[in-house]
């Protein structure tokens, strides 16, 4: 819309994608295959009519299509396509996400952690199912005295006979009451301090003695949670990695979400819905050819477009490597940047119906939401203020503290 009325058109878009590969043959008719299936599919359905049941539906249905799990190998379930197919499917996909479930903690985070950390048994059995959609999986990391130093948890595990049993509390647990299982990070050692002594390990959140609570947010969401764990018993082959070896895999486990957050490696690009609704008001409202409206309009466009461009050489990153470093926390500073961006476009947009709407106002509505909503961007997954001081030190070489 936005592209059209600057003048542009898709092709002088397009351009950018010129170095990915999108013209393939192979690429190409996966395109076909793709944009066929949803029009089949989903093209007629509304988000109005989406369920959680019907967006878990939808998402083993394309799974058993062949059109999820793109970039996994395929003795994990996956079909071991290119980042290529997985810049396709974003492209296709991006006015149906609200078709799936939310995949960035389950297919972004949790399975990736898993396949790093694993035992074979744990990944054949966990993997295909969570990229099936069939088990949903959270996070288990803050603690009402451990936010950002989660070196600082205290929830333990104890062995006790042929079973850990688990007592503590978690909190910001995101979507924990439509998740299956979670990675919890615990204590294993008492005698041991700070970053020794920690073990994660799977937990069923179905198990007795684990009870959750929804936390309630500015927006009205529930999307957190606090997670009270009451002697809940899990078996030793629960635990991921080694036992006291849990620090290496949360240190994993943070680069994937910050990745999953910006690279688009499941899908996620809520981004694209977010410009759309926007020049979407701005029509309605008139004033879409006012420059400074339309200019800012282009400048959130290109920040926006910039992210996704990084998440392609990202995912290429990925495909050919294993990347380390502060590669997760160079694009998570990205996601809350373009997020920023989006409210105050928003504000400038919709003006006081950012503050005060009417019920009937949807695009209104949605204004405000992004403008509530925008700081968790730039807190949950580590904040933007953490990720540059990572950067500092592990790219540039600077001292702490400098």
């Amino acid at each position: 819309m936005l592209v059209s009325s600057l003048g542009l058109t898709e092709g002088d878009v397009m351009t950018l994608n010129s170095d990915f590969d999108l013209q393939d043959q192979d690429v190409s008719a996966f395109r076909i295959r793709l944009r066929t299936w949803i029009g089949e599919n989903i093209a007629h359905l509304t988000p109005a009519s989406s369920t959680e049941d019907s967006r878990r539906e939808t998402n083993q249905q394309m799974y058993d299509a062949g059109l999820l799990g793109l970039t996994w190998p395929k003795e994990l379930g996956g079909r071991g396509l290119s980042s290529a197919h997985q810049t396709v499917w974003n492209d296709e996909m991006r006015d149906y996400q609200w078709s799936l479930p939310y995949s960035a903690v389950t297919v972004g985070i949790c399975a990736p952690t898993v396949r790093d950390f694993g035992t074979p048994e744990q990944q054949t059995r966990h993997i295909p199912r969570m990229l099936r959609g069939d088990e949903r999986w959270t996070q288990l990391l803050s603690e009402p005295g451990a936010g950002s130093d989660l070196a600082s948890v205290s929830t333990t595990a104890t062995l006790d006979g042929d079973a850990y049993v688990i007592t503590g509390q978690k909190v910001w647990t995101s979507l924990a009451v439509e998740s299956d299982l979670a990675l919890a990070l615990v204590r294993t050692s008492r005698e041991e301090r700070r970053h020794n002594g920690l073990s994660m390990v799977v937990v069923d959140l179905k198990a007795p003695g684990v009870e959750i609570r929804p936390l309630r947010e500015i927006t009205g969401e529930t999307n957190f949670n606090e997670v009270f764990l009451d002697g809940v018993r899990v078996s030793p082959d629960s635990i991921l990695g080694e036992v006291g070896g849990g620090w290496a895999v949360l240190i994993a486990m943070l680069t994937h979400e910050r990745l999953a957050l910006g690279a688009g490696t499941t899908g996620s690009r809520m981004d694209a819905d977010v410009f759309d609704s926007l020049v979407k008001l701005s029509q309605e409202r008139g004033i879409i050819d006012e420059p400074h409206v339309s200019g800012a309009l282009l400048d959130l466009y290109i920040e926006q477009r910039i992210l996704d461009l990084n998440g392609i050489r990202i995912r290429r990153a990925i495909e050919t490597s294993n990347p380390k470093g502060p590669l997760g926390s160079f694009v998570k500073v990205g996601t809350g940047s373009a997020a920023e961006a989006a409210a105050r476009v928003s504000a400038l947009v919709a003006g006081k119906a950012t503050m005060a709407w009417s019920a009937e106002d949807a695009a209104a509505q949605e204004a405000a939401h992004l403008m509530l909503s925008f700081p968790m961007a730039s807190i949950a997954g580590g904040t933007t203020e953490i990720q540059k001081n990572a950067i500092a030190e592990r790219l540039l070489g600077l001292p702490r503290g400098s």
